[in-house]
């Protein structure tokens, strides 16, 4: 019965019979006869939201825009229009950034939908991918970890003319015994000298086949024809027309060098159309993704298996479609996708179905029910296609590499030891490496690596697990070599992390980037003194790429390959290796001076003079407050405000530092400041020597890029101290010492000012805040003169400076800094209030007087008042 089904369905597709040139409009129907589907005929749906059946394009491009105006991640673009004038829309998701969290260019994927008229599963599909996107973008995982690294551009009608003319006609086409149904349900092509009423017999045969119209292979292939009235007449010339000129033109949304893979959606035969080039290299990359995408589907409880047909292709030749363009324009994976059910390919790509619409029960009278998914069937189809595309686009964005390395103390709960890659100008990446203490042999530690992309699935239940339709080994290798010898490291307490705390514990940008292990090194490693040990680590991402041997070569694609992606030996390849490129030095003694967080103060690298920051530890400790006064990449005076925890008994992790917009100096100011994030800094501490502890700070930009220096402590506030020998606490009392800390206005919430004594009596202060014109502005003054009384604290700062010149950064030279005196002020403090009155050289900033109060007090400061 099977064989008879798709024997009578291909004759009613290919076949010409005498006599059979009668031509009339026939409609599909539920019930038996000549186009009776055995299911209800579907009728598109006037919405835009998602249900068990088809949605009018109205309703799609409702969704559509809606997404678009409503997610940052979410951008329309009109790419081109139709003969009928209509536009048609791309839309690309991705943030703006065009680069990677880490500062590599971006990759990019493409789908195109709705070549073909008359299929409707296409659409539907594309929409629920953009759908997922908008649903998922902040899910820290797999859709934003693609749209914070990646560019997808998404055509879900290309074909809106031939799109809206099935719509128009739901049930009804011409029919014929000879050419089967056309136009109407069944408008396969655009409508080149074709209009838009059914009725009109003259022209239904007309328009061109998208799918024939592209380059190299147009008009080479007896797969395409030149008969204007053909079902795949290729057209009067090569991407003659205009919805090949707004695929191209979707293309151009990014650069050439980001392509990594494209998707032309069809429907019927639930295989994949992929042709082979004369590149092994794309070959066997391009059976891995269809691979992949073939394994997750059919793992489904549906048990879908869309068959891989390149085998079926040589090199060199096509028929003229979209994917072949881009295989052999860009070098990358490009397939047809053809949608169930299942079709008439020689051999049987499916066996065990009947096809076409008799695999859901249906009649299979015409072969072109294929084309007619029934409504019951359409939200499992384009939900679980839209999460297998997932699947190829996360590995197309590239294999996994080993973004940082830490060592981690378990007694002080310190870092100790750090190792990261940091992208620098050339595109290429640099090791970094700092010590802040001895790693001994024989003591407990653990060991963060963190890799540039999310590397784990998590069932239903939360637990590690392997991706659907993947085997992978879920805990990396990770072992230890010294001398040439294996070290016996004793792993234990393996995990992988899926959130972030006020610990070093934490995962990068993404659930399950990062993965901790304990471990003990055997003392044995240090019969000398010191020792060399070597890290030999591999794993894979989700669906199975080994991570990169070497990352200080950044993989990207080209030539339809990885290149830069090394293996074990360093030599290149398509499938990754054993990573052995940090090393660390571990004694075999030590001492007792562990790392820690400094004290409230302010702090600078004294190289870049001119700039630093106010550090303040507050609450129980943990929390901290930090002020950058420094510069933007012109010159002018720029400043960041931010409060978080420590990660590691010696570091802090300021994420998502702030800056503001829209205030204004003086009398004008505008309350209602603009908040915006700027990038996070992080600063580690080392041992204490010499009176303080030197810092390194990373500044992390949005785009992933870094800047690292160096702090180190410039004042030290009278009366704080976290060093074990401090004090008892002094009686409360009003003093110059214990009104450290940061005040404000809260009229002028926005601005500010961090306060302290130091230790030679004299006060210091930054106020942080904005120039006439709204700029940012920062003063500073020090050697503030205290005088106190039972019930009032006065600071006088004879002399206020601002600076300009210096550039943020890299850029910044000190010899740039411009020191210019600007007024002077006085602060009279209470407890809990205080005023602030300020008398500026420039008359344009005049005088004036605020009414402050405190916003922090820190901690380990034996002065106090109440």
């Amino acid at each position: 019965m099977k064989n008879l089904i798709k024997l009578l369905s291909v004759t009613t597709l290919t076949i010409i019979t005498a006599n059979s040139h009668a031509q009339s409009i026939t409609s599909w129907t539920e019930q038996n006869g000549t186009l009776g589907l055995g299911y209800p005929v579907p009728i598109p749906v006037d919405t835009p939201e998602p249900f068990d059946g088809f949605r009018t394009y109205d309703g799609l491009f409702a969704k559509h825009q809606s997404m678009a105006m409503n997610n940052d991640y979410i951008s329309g673009h009109i790419v081109g229009q139709t003969h009928y004038d209509r536009d048609i829309w791309a839309y690309v998701l991705s943030d703006t950034d065009n680069v990677t969290k880490y500062g590599v260019k971006e990759g990019a994927m493409m789908i195109n939908g709705g070549i073909h008229a008359r299929e409707w599963q296409s659409p539907e599909t594309l929409t629920q991918i953009i759908t997922d996107f908008h649903d998922n973008s902040d899910d820290q995982s797999f859709y934003q970890y693609l749209l914070e690294n990646a560019v997808i551009i998404t055509i879900p009608s290309n074909n809106l003319d031939g799109f809206l003319q099935t719509q128009r006609y739901p049930d009804r086409n011409w029919y014929s015994a000879n050419i089967g149904p056309r136009d109407g349900r069944m408008r396969r092509k655009n409508l080149l000298n074709t209009d838009e009423d059914l009725n009109t017999q003259n022209d239904f045969l007309n328009g061109v086949d998208l799918n024939r119209n592209n380059n190299p292979y147009w008009a080479t292939s007896n797969s395409s024809s030149s008969n204007p009235t053909s079902i795949v007449y290729h057209g009067p010339s090569v991407q003659s027309e205009p919805e090949s000129a707004a695929r191209l033109a979707a293309a151009e949304l990014v650069d050439a060098d980001q392509f990594r893979i494209y998707t032309d959606v069809h429907s019927f035969s639930m295989v994949h159309f992929a042709n082979r080039s004369f590149n092994s290299n794309l070959n066997t990359l391009q059976t891995r993704v269809l691979s992949d995408f073939t394994n997750h589907h059919k793992a489904y409880p549906a048990g879908k298996n869309y068959v891989d047909r390149s085998a079926f292709t040589t090199p060199g030749f096509g028929i003229g479609s979209s994917d072949e363009y881009f295989l052999t324009t860009y070098q990358i994976p490009s397939w047809t996708l053809e949608i169930e059910p299942s079709g008439f390919l020689t051999p049987d790509a499916h066996p065990d179905l009947p096809g076409v619409g008799a695999d859901y029960g249906g009649f299979a009278n015409d072969g072109h029910d294929g084309f007619i998914l029934p409504e019951s069937e359409i939200k499992r189809v384009r939900e679980q296609l839209a999460q297998s595309f997932m699947v190829a686009w996360y590995g197309q964005a590239g294999p996994p590499s080993i973004a940082q390395l830490r060592v981690i103390d378990h007694l002080s709960q310190a870092i100790v030891f750090d190792a990261e890659w940091d992208i620098n100008a050339n595109g290429e990446r640099e090791l970094y490496t700092q010590y802040y203490n001895e790693i001994i042999a024989g003591n407990d530690y653990s060991l963060l690596i963190r890799f540039d992309k999310p590397m784990r699935f998590r069932n239903s239940g939360g637990e590690i697990a392997s991706l659907q339709g993947q085997t992978t080994i879920l805990n990396p290798i990770i072992e230890g070599v010294s001398n040439g010898s294996a070290v016996e490291l004793n792993l234990s307490n393996h995990r992988w992390v899926n959130s972030q705390s006020n610990s070093w514990e934490s995962y990068g940008f993404y659930q399950d980037d990062t993965f901790v292990v304990d471990f003990n090194m055997d003392a044995s490693i240090n019969a000398a003194d010191d020792a060399a040990l070597t890290w030999k680590i591999i794993t894979t991402d989700m669906i199975g790429q080994n991570i990169d041997a070497n990352p200080a070569t950044v993989t990207t694609w080209s030539d339809g390959r990885w290149i830069n992606y090394e293996d074990s030996n360093g030599n290149p390849s398509i499938n990754g290796g054993f990573d052995t490129t940090i090393t660390m030095n571990v004694s075999n003694q030590g001492d007792f001076n562990y790392p820690d967080v400094p004290d409230t103060a302010l702090y600078y690298d004294s190289t870049r003079s001119g700039e630093g920051f106010a550090l303040e530890f507050i609450d129980n400790g943990t929390d901290f407050l930090i002020q950058w006064f420094t510069y933007d990449d012109e010159g002018n005076q720029q400043w960041y405000v931010d409060t978080d925890f420590k990660i590691a008994q010696n570091a802090i992790l300021a994420k998502n530092i702030i800056t503001t917009s829209g205030g204004v100096f003086g009398p004008d100011f505008n309350n209602d400041v603009v908040l915006s994030t700027a990038g996070n800094i992080e600063i580690i501490f080392g041992e204490y020597h010499n009176g303080t502890r030197l810092g390194h700070m990373k500044y992390t930009y949005p785009d992933g890029r870094k800047f690292r220096t160096h702090v180190e402590q410039l004042t030290s506030a009278k009366g704080i101290s976290s060093l074990p020998s401090i004090g008892p606490i002094i009686d409360p009392a009003l003093t110059g010492a214990s009104i450290a800390g940061s005040w404000y206005d809260p009229s002028r919430n926005g601005e500010g000012f961090h306060i302290h004594q130091t230790t030679n009596g004299l006060a210091t202060f930054q106020w942080y805040g904005y120039d006439l014109d709204g700029s940012k502005k920062w003063f500073v003054s020090s050697g503030g003169v205290v005088t106190e009384t039972e019930d009032n604290v006065k600071i006088v700062f004879d002399e206020i400076y601002i600076t300009s010149g210096a550039r943020f950064g890299q850029a910044f030279n000190a010899n740039d800094v411009e020191l210019t005196i600007w007024g002077s002020a006085e602060f009279n403090f209470q407890c809990t209030s205080g005023t602030f009155t300020y008398h500026a050289l420039d008359a344009a900033y005049g005088s004036g007087t605020y009414q402050i109060q405190p916003i922090t007090r820190p901690i380990n400061n034996m002065f106090r008042c109440e």
